[in-house]
């Protein structure tokens, strides 16, 4: 098997096998796959997009390249919550908290910006001294002992996003719709959750800048959802204008202190207490 072949169909708008998808995850994986031909690649998959079965096959990729962590001994619904990015995004720092503190089990691998964005990771580093990097037995114990945990992608966990997501940053090719959903559902996969919500941005601040590419990931990330028995609901939301009163890593804590004790926004605590009670909802309804 050839990369160069395989790069060539893609240009040429041929559907790619799950061996050849496979054979492009692992090499570049173990670095028998150069940057400048995986920049290729996913130049092509940017261009010409992807198939259902070539998602499926580049997501199970990318969850197998790395450990899936058991949550079998964490008693109760998992149920995650994921954003697609947007300015002023503080929501996660919020609502985690909040699901958590009514007995359900949040178990929350969050990113770092892409595009132009903050990631939840980045604004929890700002604190000094704060801890993101988990193992998974820190990220059990954590689960176990205070119902949550946001983290940021383990060192093991779906190997080959961490290493894609890097390069995709650099090569103009943040906004491909397959990889967008691909990076996101495999982290979700590999972490545990039963169900999961997806806040899907849509707008000026978002990477999706209209209603039918929000609609086209979320239909996308559903279907991968489903594939791997994950109950998966996206929301999509308005990023015409930034969430919040704050925009900036450490503002943005500093804000998500202040809604926590009763001071936040009556625009931003609505936003958050319509998914809170969603995600609630969800947890407990195990049929």
């Amino acid at each position: 098997m050839n990369i160069v072949e395989i790069i060539e169909k893609k240009k040429n708008k041929i559907e790619l096998t799950k061996e050849e998808i496979t054979f492009a995850v692992n090499g570049f994986l173990d670095d028998s796959i150069k940057d400048y031909q995986m920049s290729a690649l996913l130049m092509a998959i940017c261009s010409n997009s992807m198939t259902d079965e070539e998602i499926f096959h580049l997501t199970d990729a990318m969850v197998k390249s790395g450990d899936i962590i058991d949550l079998s001994t964490v008693p109760g619904v998992k149920i995650d919550k994921h954003s697609t990015g947007g300015i002023g995004d503080k929501v996660t720092l919020v609502l985690a908290p909040l699901v958590a503190s009514t007995g359900v089990i949040v178990p929350k691998m969050s990113g770092r910006g892409l595009g132009f964005t903050g990631g939840t990771i980045d604004k929890l580093e700002s604190i000094e001294g704060f801890k993101v990097d988990l193992t998974k037995e820190e990220f059990l114990e954590q689960l176990k002992k205070v119902n949550m945990v946001v983290a940021s992608q383990t060192e093991n966990i779906a190997l080959a996003d961490k290493k894609i997501y890097a390069l995709r940053s650099v090569t103009g090719t943040v906004e491909s719709i397959p990889l967008i959903a691909t990076s996101i559902m495999s982290k979700k996969i590999a972490s545990g959750a039963n169900k999961l919500v997806i806040d899907v941005k849509v707008g000026n601040g978002a990477l999706m800048k209209t209603q039918e590419e929000a609609r086209e990931l979320a239909n996308i990330m559903i279907k991968i959802g489903k594939n791997y028995n994950i109950e998966t609901i996206c929301i999509l939301t308005d990023m015409n204008q930034p969430l919040g009163n704050s925009i900036g890593n450490g503002l943005e804590v500093l804000e998500s202190i202040d809604i926590l004790t009763g001071k936040g926004s009556k625009e931003i605590v609505e936003f958050i207490n319509t998914f809170a009670s969603l995600m609630v909802s969800m947890a407990k309804d195990i049929s």
